[in-house]
């Protein structure tokens, strides 16, 4: 997923221009190629002896243009997105979304990092002619009562170990629940085990 920490800097006047380097212009394309391979890749292929080619990612061929408003937190993290228009190309608006809720926002004054909580307005234009992607970004509105909240990226997270912790808990639990009927009852049979003799047990031949 293409983000990452993007600093204001008004002595070094390049990151207001583009917030894309190098290797992020790089990881863009490359995601946008893998995005749009997948979107093509024909689920047919699973059934198939063997795989087929992928097939060559097509980039667009016009431009794209995806206007975001942001909240962003005291320590420069993206809140949430608040509004915003897309460009209508679905593997182009879902990265800058997803780049969108990785973003810090953060002011950069000799080894001294500042955030400024406000609305802040985001724009990703995409260059057809280049496959580069230029992010530009600018304070809307200071302050918002968003100041104390976590970012996207860290909720993201927290999220995603509470759904694994919770779904652990519930795989446990099941065991438990399939060992204790098992002591309780010594005869009753056990269903994995039959199932796993039966795949192991060859068919009988219909000839002698």
């Amino acid at each position: 997923m293409i983000g990452g920490e993007m600093r204001l800097n008004k002595m070094t006047s390049r990151h207001e221009r583009s917030a894309f380097d190098g290797a992020g212009m790089r990881r863009l394309r490359f995601g946008a190629a893998l995005a749009a391979a997948l979107l093509a890749f024909p689920v047919a292929t699973y059934a198939a002896s063997t795989p087929a080619p992928m097939p060559t990612p097509k980039l667009p061929s016009k431009p794209l243009h995806v206007e975001l408003q942001v909240e962003v937190n005291k320590l420069g993290q993206v809140v949430r997105v608040l509004h915003g228009s897309l460009s209508g190309d679905g593997p182009f608006d879902t990265m800058t979304m997803g780049n969108a809720l990785q973003m810090w926002i953060r002011d950069q004054r000799g080894k001294t990092l500042t955030a400024v909580v406000g609305l802040y307005k985001v724009h990703y234009d995409y260059n057809p002619a280049t496959h580069a992607v230029k992010r530009t970004f600018s304070l809307f509105k200071r302050g918002g009562n968003w100041a104390n909240e976590p970012g996207a990226a860290t909720k993201i997270v927290s999220d995603a170990k509470k759904e694994a912790a919770a779904t652990a808990a519930a795989i446990a639990k099941l065991k438990a629940e399939q060992q204790k009927k098992a002591a309780a009852d010594p005869n009753l049979p056990d269903i994995n085990a039959a199932l796993k003799r039966s795949r192991a047990t060859p068919s009988p031949s219909p000839h002698p």
